[in-house]
């Protein structure tokens, strides 16, 4: 994995959880406090061994630990309608 594939993966990742958190702030309860998020991508082992591995090279702050957030996307079919108009002009009587 190059670096710019990775540097948009995390960015993905990053805007994802985002996201999932404005429409379930609850989750926000299961992280401690200073925590240190690693993002892993359920559908992508190369980038999460790779995210894991920059992750335990990176120091932690005081008081902080990491914990791992796996994101998986959930494809969900909508059926949209669209209405079209035909004008004709009225038949005169």
């Amino acid at each position: 994995m190059n670096t710019q594939s990775f540097s948009d993966k995390i960015f993905e990742l990053s805007e994802q959880f985002n996201r999932y958190v404005f429409e379930h702030p609850e989750v926000l309860n299961g992280i401690p406090d200073k925590a240190v998020l690693v993002l892993l991508d359920a559908d992508d082992p190369e980038f999460n061994r790779a995210n894991i591995d920059l992750a335990a090279t990176t120091p932690l702050p005081a008081g902080s630990q990491r914990v791992h957030v796996t994101m998986k996307k959930k494809v969900r079919t909508v059926r949209q309608v669209h209405w079209e108009a035909e004008v004709q002009a009225a038949a005169l009587a």
